[in-house]
């Protein structure tokens, strides 16, 4: 089985930052990744990595078991260190949900990893298989989707989504490593849109969005019903979206949307 001793996230935002910081809490060092600024000096073109470290390391709940273990996440940039993907077992995509960007950054990372390192998307619901499409068979071999759910430390599912190219021996890899060090319950889902977790929690939320209007329901009464009262988090609904960000709730709804007329993936 494929040992994973370094692993490099692509991506500073908010998941992707809280990722490495999981990986640092089990001990394995890791390289954090994100764009070069506009007209960035050379002092500031690790700038907006950094800032997304500087936010894990702020964050409430605490992203880090310990402060001191943000020194196993060394940050970097798209344009200069890339190649450093060679040194690393699993690379996790984690930029922004957008197809075309993912695919024109991991068309980068395809020239520079090493063939039989595994690669992964943290996508909340785009399509893995399309992502990959018309890349090496290496490549689609080693790919998969590993959907972590913010906060990273503290929310126990990782939903596994292979493809039909996918090596299985990669997804038991990545699964072992992350039962035993990330300490994740492991979900093997389906391709479809939004997969199991993220499918289920539209339909929710858009129906108490649905009774809040037809109830007259203020955003307080909708967080009081739905939290601790019926054996949800504290974070209830609102809470729940502001933590996970409106940004990509709205990635996550577009989702469901039919396309070209079409009817939704099947779960």
């Amino acid at each position: 089985m494929k040992q994973i001793h370094k692993v490099a996230v692509l991506g500073a935002g908010t998941m992707g930052a809280r990722i490495a910081a999981q990986f640092a809490n089990a001990g394995v060092p890791s390289y954090l990744f994100d764009i070069v600024p506009p007209d960035a000096d050379a002092p500031a073109r690790n700038k907006i990595a950094a800032a997304g470290l500087d936010a894990a390391k702020k964050s409430k709940p605490a992203a880090f078991m310990e402060a001191s273990l943000a020194r196993l996440i060394t940050v970097g940039n798209f344009d200069d260190d890339l190649k450093r993907l060679a040194d690393v077992d699993w690379i996790i995509e984690a930029v922004v949900e957008n197809l075309d960007l993912k695919r024109a950054l991991l068309r980068k990372v395809e020239a520079i990893r090493k063939p039989g390192t595994i690669i992964t998307t943290n996508t909340s619901g785009l399509p893995v298989e399309k992502i990959a499409e018309g890349f090496s068979d290496d490549f689609r071999r080693s790919w998969f989707g590993t959907h972590f759910f913010n906060p990273p430390r503290y929310m126990r599912l990782l939903e596994m989504i292979p493809t039909p190219d996918t090596n299985p021996g990669a997804i038991d890899a990545v699964a072992h490593f992350c039962d035993i060090h990330l300490g994740k319950g492991i979900v093997l889902a389906k391709d479809t849109p939004n997969f199991i977790a993220n499918r289920i929690g539209t339909f929710s939320v858009l129906n108490v969005m649905r009774l809040m209007q037809e109830m007259d329901l203020s955003i307080e009464d909708v967080d009081a019903l739905t939290g601790q009262a019926v054996g949800w988090p504290r974070s209830a609904t609102f809470r729940t979206i502001d933590l996970v960000g409106l940004d990509i709730l709205g990635h996550v709804v577009s989702n469901m949307a039919p396309v070209g007329g079409g009817r939704l993936g099947r779960a």
